[in-house]
């Protein structure tokens, strides 16, 4: 067996640091919402950059959808260039970073708190400048991440948000879904993807899409194209890429389609199947009880749907794995990619 990249060998240890995350931060996660239930937050803002960006979109979607709470991304450089005041008085402020040690990120987040927002940090390092600041701190319990690429990282993020959510919403549901992943992102360690490595062995473009839970999961992973691979990559919701973005789909295009047992799978399996017609050769990474017949012949194998929340984390969780193995058929070290370091640190 080749020897696994770090990449490699960190992704596949988010299942069983999942498992312990969820079960450390319950009581965490019910002291704050007890807190949030008599604050009663109006809306909410997230902190973030990178694929924490990425996890504070998926915040979004769980925040509006479960709790029909706004929720904004911050632009950082607002408070720690322009040096402007926020009204933030009792709102939800969620700072995600794994390092928590970006300057801006922390800034914006110690003016929140001096506004009276209700402060979150979501961080690897709990003795980081970030964790200090807030008034809650939600750790990922991801342990030491040394690829430059963030994997389990990104993951425990979108587990540790999902959770919060639950508890808020009472959805017990989810919380009994979120008993399961670890087993399902098992699973998906397993999951064959050597079709992505084939479809993509040449490829210099290429289109992520999803929709909803799937759309955070499509800028990830169209970052992992670029930053391990060498591929330029454009993430796009299923409704936005109908647009101007269209026009560039030809013959043998690749586009990578991520989708999930919601209302939003029709319409991406539309836009799938519009551009297979138009000789696009498409990917569909979806749970296998969800692909029609029709496109079973490009289907990327995922275990069956869990929860459409939970589906978009499993696929991920395969993903990192097929495009580390990517980066290398195309010549490439997805743990030192160029250009790149590990902690990037922002004004």
């Amino acid at each position: 067996m080749p020897k696994l990249t770090q990449m490699e060998t960190e992704a596949r240890q988010a299942p069983s640091l999942i498992a312990e995350q969820l079960q450390e931060n319950a009581p965490i996660i019910q002291a704050l919402v007890k807190h949030l239930k008599l604050i009663k937050p109006q809306f909410v803002m997230t902190i973030a950059r990178g694929s924490s960006d990425h996890a504070a979109t998926f915040a979004k979607y769980l925040f509006e959808t479960k709790l029909g709470l706004v929720t904004a991304s911050a632009a950082p450089s607002v408070a720690s260039i322009y040096h402007s005041q926020l009204q933030l008085k009792n709102a939800l402020v969620i700072g995600i970073s794994q390092s928590g040690k970006s300057e801006d990120i922390c800034t914006i987040m110690q003016t929140s708190r001096q506004a009276g927002a209700i402060t979150v940090a979501l961080v690897n390092d709990t003795d980081s400048p970030l964790a200090k600041i807030a008034e809650y701190v939600l750790p990922l319990h991801a342990g030491p991440e040394t690829a430059v690429a963030a994997t389990k990282s990104y993951l425990t993020s979108l587990t540790a948000l999902t959770q919060l959510v639950a508890y808020y919403a009472h959805d017990e549901i989810l919380l009994s879904a979120l008993e399961k992943l670890p087993t399902q992102l098992e699973q998906a360690l397993e999951s064959d993807w050597s079709l992505l490595n084939s479809t993509y062995a040449t490829a210099s473009n290429t289109f992520v899409i999803g929709r909803g839970y799937s759309f955070p999961i499509a800028q990830e992973c169209a970052l992992k194209f670029k930053e391990t691979s060498g591929l330029q990559a454009e993430a796009f919701s299923s409704a936005e890429v109908l647009h101007g973005p269209f026009a560039l789909i030809k013959p043998d295009y690749p586009v990578l389609l991520f989708a999930q047992s919601d209302p939003t799978l029709k319409g991406l399996l539309n836009v799938a199947n519009r551009i297979h017609e138009l000789g696009g050769d498409i990917l569909l990474a979806a749970p296998k009880d969800l692909i029609p017949t029709e496109l079973l012949n490009y289907s990327l194998n995922l275990p069956t749907s869990l929860h459409p929340i939970c589906d978009p984390i499993v696929s991920v969780q395969a993903f990192y794995l097929a495009v580390a193995k990517l980066a290398k058929q195309r010549g490439y070290n997805p743990d030192a990619p160029k250009n790149l370091q590990k902690v990037t640190v922002t004004k």
